[in-house]
């Protein structure tokens, strides 16, 4: 393995961890805090969402749920990432096929029932086997954006190694 290779290799670990620690970053408010940060979120789609529902002049979100479906929004999102990075991470490190998505699964689902479990520990959080469920739709979320990287950079290879072919060919 080349040096840039390793360097790639290590780079894109390191950034499967710092988002580990985001997520644990989240994890780590109280509820209070929790609370405050979505409802900033809250703050700017909630207006958004009543102009929609007022032109479509119907309710999309009952009343009182926005707040739910942004705060399971979030756990998507963020184990999304995650599992797009775990997907690069492994591929860089040689995992292929069924392995790399087993891998990938194992390893985002087993920080998602370790990060659900840290919650307890912090005041006025649970931890919840729910949001492990919703984590995992970000996860298979991941695993097929993961996938698609994964034909793109290698029909990207293909395309240069024939590229290649051909000029030598000339």
């Amino acid at each position: 393995m080349g040096m840039s290779k390793k360097m790639n290799v290590v780079t894109v670990w390191i950034a499967v961890i710092l988002w580990m620690f985001l997520i644990l970053s989240f994890s780590s408010d109280s509820a209070d805090v929790s609370a405050r940060k979505s409802g900033a979120v809250l703050d700017k789609v909630e207006p958004a969402i009543e102009r929609v529902e007022e032109n479509l002049k119907t309710q999309i979100i009952a009343d009182g749920r926005l707040h739910f479906y942004v705060r399971k929004n979030a756990h998507m999102f963020n184990y999304f990432v995650l599992t797009t990075l775990i997907m690069l991470a492994l591929r860089a490190s040689g995992a292929k096929g069924a392995r790399l998505y087993m891998a990938a699964w194992l390893l985002a689902t087993a920080f998602s029932m370790t990060d659900e479990y840290y919650q307890t520990f912090i005041p006025g959080r649970s931890g919840e086997v729910r949001d492990v469920l919703v984590d995992n739709v970000g996860v298979v979320i991941g695993l097929m954006a993961g996938g698609l990287m994964g034909r793109k950079g290698a029909n990207y290879a293909y395309t240069n190694q024939l590229a290649n072919k051909a000029s030598e060919g000339r």
